[in-house]
């Protein structure tokens, strides 16, 4: 069955990875962000990957050993021993937060710690994260349940709106 699969690359191999899986026929994406960078005598607008050591690829498991053959490819990310399988919804909104310019960074926080917001509006409407710091109250940070990862998106905090606590159940 074709999914989004994510595998863990060498680091700063992710755009040399896209390129062979879809040289091999193999939709791959690693979303990117541009921060302008400074020196001593040019400014420079540089793209980096939102999401350092993954790329997420569409494919049948099938195709594990034809999605694995570089030494840049170093496996399947994996959740109670089984592949992870991320949403298109998620895919679409790493597309979305890459095409829409919102400011990712390495700050975090609005609102109150622990506390779940929702984006009510915009391209990134329904999209839900846990606030883990407070610094600035324009900064939101959203972690994609799927891989376990976060990313800190710059939003107003006009289109956020505080959402329900999530019940924890406690494994015994």
């Amino acid at each position: 069955m074709v999914n989004w699969y994510v595998i863990y690359v060498k680091v700063r191999h992710e755009k040399k990875v896209v390129q062979k899986l879809m040289d091999k026929h193999i939709q791959a994406y690693s979303p990117v962000v541009k921060r302008l960078r400074q020196w001593s005598d040019r400014k420079k607008w540089v793209e980096f990957p939102m999401i350092s050591g993954y790329v997420f690829v569409k494919a049948d498991l099938s195709e594990k050993e034809k999605i694995l053959s570089d030494a840049a490819m170093l496996g399947f990310v994996k959740f109670e021993g089984k592949e992870a399988i991320i949403p298109q919804r998620e895919i679409d909104i790493l597309r979305s937060i890459e095409l829409t310019g919102f400011d990712v960074s390495q700050e975090a926080g609005t609102f109150g710690v622990n506390d779940q917001v929702e984006i009510s509006q915009g391209y990134l409407k329904g999209l839900i994260g846990t606030v883990v710091q407070i610094q600035n109250e324009e900064y939101l940070e959203i972690e994609l349940d799927s891989i376990r990862q976060s990313i800190k998106v710059k939003v107003p905090k006009q289109i956020l709106k505080m959402r329900k606590a999530k019940t924890l159940n406690k494994l015994k």
